[in-house]
């Protein structure tokens, strides 16, 4: 029985580890889903944070309540203004069993009549226990890594 209860928890561990997106195809999803993870209330992204990240967007909510809190430009663009033109692409940096560095490419365009510039981001994935990936740091074109600058703010609250 004990060996039957065995053999059943290592296949249902195989089958949630199978049903995990890739990282960048991960990345790709939380790029269009979950834009505004940093400005709004985390409770939609935690389940998809690791439990430190977690507890620096929830700290940050609970002192910012929508307003400007640790930063005050768009993490994703590395600016107040702009946007993020085509193509967008996601590439694995590195990767490990459990952890990834997923690269966010795309040209940032500030005014249409302006050459666009390249922007990169990183999003850092670990593995959670049950196989899938969670954001633990996120890397803005400036380079600022949203953990240290959460860490940082919330020092001074």
């Amino acid at each position: 029985m004990k060996l039957f209860a065995g053999l059943l928890m290592l296949l249902c561990a195989g089958s949630a580890a199978a049903d995990c997106a890739a990282p960048a195809d991960w990345a790709r999803a939380f790029y269009s889903k979950h834009y505004s993870f940093y400005a709004g209330d985390p409770a939609k992204v935690l389940p998809l944070t690791t439990a430190e990240f977690g507890a620096y967007l929830k700290k940050e909510w609970e002192w910012t309540k929508g307003e400007v809190g640790s930063f005050d430009y768009d993490p994703w663009l590395g600016a107040q203004d702009g946007k993020i033109g085509k193509p967008v692409r996601f590439s694995v940096q590195k990767e490990t069993s459990d952890a990834a560095d997923v690269l966010m490419s795309y040209p940032f365009v500030l005014e249409p009549k302006r050459p666009s510039k390249p922007h990169t981001v990183h999003l850092a994935l670990h593995k959670a226990v049950q196989g899938c990936w969670q954001l633990h740091d996120f890397v803005t074109p400036l380079g600022e890594s949203l953990s240290q600058l959460y860490s940082a703010g919330q020092a001074q609250q």
